[in-house]
């Protein structure tokens, strides 16, 4: 399903990966994936920043198949996706599991506004930015350090913040800003995964199997799927009513973000 949507919808895996990893942790009396319930957010994002990683690259691959890849130096923004990345691993793993998920709760309803048209796409903006915006070494340590604290705190990939970043403060080029910024979640993808393992390595309450909050038979088992199937979607693309398909998955996105921020957030209130 990751791999599918992602090529159809053209929409991060995270998005997906993280509710659905919600819900195996849920329901951990047929899913078998018991975890500590102060463990479970960190568990997904990590889980899922960590898949993020071979379908980036896939993407890049296929990027490069289709045209000519041909990056800027990219130096400053690199270091400052894994510096941001590492930050956001920190950060997400010292704090409460439910602020985590009303987080990412509030993620899903940005996203379900993206598929009903109501704010850009990454392609959107990418049509309508100039490339003109500010540059300089200390906006690249800034805009890179940005995309690697959400991408890794959220356990996504964070195209819809990394290309108005790249486009405003790393004054990429229109023709090269996807490309990079799929180059940008890797970098900062590894750094978040590795950030994840070492902040959970030893912490009571996680499943077995897993290296830190990365939890690997999860990972192994929705890796080919994930990267095998999302050419099939691209495929599909061209066959099939994009457009009412974006409508239904937005649909799906919104009640799941509000569902997940009423849970959340009610617990959150509840104590206190």
């Amino acid at each position: 399903m990751v791999g599918v949507a992602s090529g159809l919808l053209g929409i991060g895996g995270g998005v997906l990966v993280v509710p659905f990893l919600y819900l195996l942790m849920a329901g951990a009396s047929w899913s078998g994936l018991v975890v500590a319930p102060a463990q479970e957010a960190a568990v997904a994002h990590a889980t899922s920043l960590a898949l993020i990683i071979p379908t980036a690259l896939s993407g890049i691959l296929a990027y490069r198949r289709s045209r000519a890849l041909e990056l800027p130096p990219l130096g400053l923004l690199v270091v400052g996706a894994a510096v941001g990345a590492l930050v956001g691993s920190a950060v997400a793993t010292s704090s409460p599991a439910s602020l985590l998920k009303a987080a990412f709760g509030v993620f899903l309803l940005v996203m379900a506004a993206r598929l009903f048209g109501l704010v850009p796409s990454p392609q959107d903006m990418a049509a309508s930015e100039t490339g003109a915006g500010m540059g300089g070494r200390g906006a690249g340590m800034l805009g890179g350090g940005t995309i690697g604290f959400f991408s890794a705190m959220l356990g996504v990939g964070g195209g819809l913040v990394a290309i108005p970043i790249l486009l405003r403060w790393g004054r990429i080029p229109l023709e090269r800003v996807v490309p990079v910024s799929l180059v940008l979640v890797v970098f900062a993808s590894m750094a978040g995964t590795a950030g994840y393992a070492v902040q959970g390595w030893g912490r009571e309450g996680l499943p077995a199997g897993a290296v830190g909050f990365v939890h690997l038979p999860t990972l192994v088992a929705m890796l080919p799927g994930a990267v095998l199937l999302a050419p099939v979607g691209a495929a599909w693309n061209q066959r099939m009513p994009v457009a009412t398909l974006r409508r239904v998955f937005g649909v799906l996105l919104l009640l799941v973000g509000v569902r997940v921020l009423w849970i959340e957030v009610g617990a959150w209130l509840a104590g206190y």
